[in-house]
């Protein structure tokens, strides 16, 4: 039965978990993020506080913020 504990694809695709119910799920959420490319956002009290990415995500996040910044410049 699902509860508001449970992790939920919010409209933007990203997973909101609880960040009470993430420390168990851990290993599932990282191969999530790993196989499906799911990312995870942990949330407090419905807010998301931090997310969870591959690090090919996040490398192409920081390479893509640099060129955006160039750009500005």
């Amino acid at each position: 039965m699902a509860t508001d504990q449970d992790p939920k694809i919010a409209e933007d695709g990203v997973q909101d978990v609880p960040l009470t119910i993430a420390r168990p799920l851990l290993t599932r959420l990282i191969e999530q993020a790993r196989e499906d490319d799911l990312v995870s956002a942990l949330t407090v009290r419905g807010r998301r506080r931090a997310y969870l990415v591959t690090p090919d995500f996040y490398e192409r996040a920081l390479a893509d913020r640099a060129r955006i910044a160039s750009l500005e410049k």
